[in-house]
């Protein structure tokens, strides 16, 4: 079987869970093109938050969040260029890794509009850090599990420019951030395709933390792709990100990660990811002021009527 856009990893859990391959390989094969349409220009241009993803010298996933004001965080150079102004923060790993590497995937995100996009490619980190992103991928995601609030870049938070921190092990604070939040936002890579950042979403609670080295998280029905999924068949490196809207302190976790079957009386999800931690960062970005959540309302077998192939 020859497919343009999927790889043998998501093709294989594509399969496992009744999608038609070839057929959706074919839908999306328009939607997958490098270049931004004039709506994407305008919604990336737009962005004031948004999240990146990287692989390190070391070869470890990481995703970080990028926080700025709309039209500066974000310029749109050409229609498959987009160039990156976001601060050096202590503890953060994405820049350092991006220079190490050149590997960078971006999730735009717009969670007061429940809207998102995707982009994977490869970057250049200037002498005073500023980022120029070339996509090789570019496409839009569904509104799935993304709980609604605002955003406000002009309004610091608390917690900004606080040393940042390397561990091993997650401290009590770390569990308790983690088990609270209603999104994390993982990275994933694939040698062909390359680093691919996506978002988890659901009620706080979510994110079980297992131990101080082990969190897991339910594998929620999405768009029908299974990138990370299909990328972790293949290569196990993962990384996690979630940061505390209410004063910015971010989470950097890596490791490795594998996919288990989800416990029976689960009626929201059949799989489960596991990450097992390599190496947790602590950083301390100005991520704004956010407004009061709106939840994402789960439901068991939610499918996307995008993706119609899901039995």
């Amino acid at each position: 079987m020859t497919l343009r856009n999927f790889h043998e990893g998501e093709a294989r859990i594509q399969a496992e869970s009744g999608v038609d391959t070839v057929a959706f390989d074919r839908m999306v094969d328009e939607a997958f093109r490098p270049e931004l349409s004039d709506n994407e220009v305008r919604f990336v241009s737009g962005r004031t938050f948004s999240v990146g993803a990287s692989i390190d010298a070391d070869g470890r996933a990481w995703a970080s969040p990028f926080f700025g004001r709309a039209g500066e965080l974000f310029t749109v150079l050409d229609p498959t260029t987009v160039g990156i102004s976001t601060a050096r923060v202590d503890g953060d790993p994405l820049i350092p890794a991006i220079a190490a590497t050149g590997h960078l995937g971006v999730l735009y995100f717009e969670p007061s509009r429940r809207r998102r996009a995707k982009s994977l490619g490869m970057a250049e980190v200037d002498a005073r850090g500023g980022i120029t992103y070339r996509m090789h991928r570019n496409f839009g995601l569904c509104n799935k599990y993304i709980a609604k609030r605002d955003h406000d870049p002009e309004r610091p938070s608390s917690a900004a420019g606080r040393p940042g921190r390397r561990d091993e092990r997650l401290s009590a604070d770390d569990c308790d951030q983690l088990a609270a939040t209603d999104m994390v936002f993982l990275a994933s890579f694939h040698e062909r395709h390359g680093v691919d950042p996506t978002h988890r979403g659901g009620p706080p609670g979510f994110v079980t933390v297992v131990d101080d080295r082990t969190i897991s998280m339910p594998d929620y029905t999405g768009n029908g792709m299974f990138q990370t999924l299909g990328n972790l068949l293949l290569d196990d490196r993962l990384g996690v990100m979630t940061f505390d809207p209410t004063t910015g302190r971010t989470l950097h976790l890596t490791g490795r990660g594998r996919v288990e079957a989800s416990p029976a009386a689960d009626e929201y999800s059949t799989r489960t990811l596991v990450l097992e931690i390599d190496e947790v960062r602590g950083s301390h970005p100005d991520a704004g002021t956010w407004g009061p959540t709106e939840a994402y309302e789960l439901r068991p077998g939610l499918i996307n009527p995008a993706t119609p192939y899901l039995a």
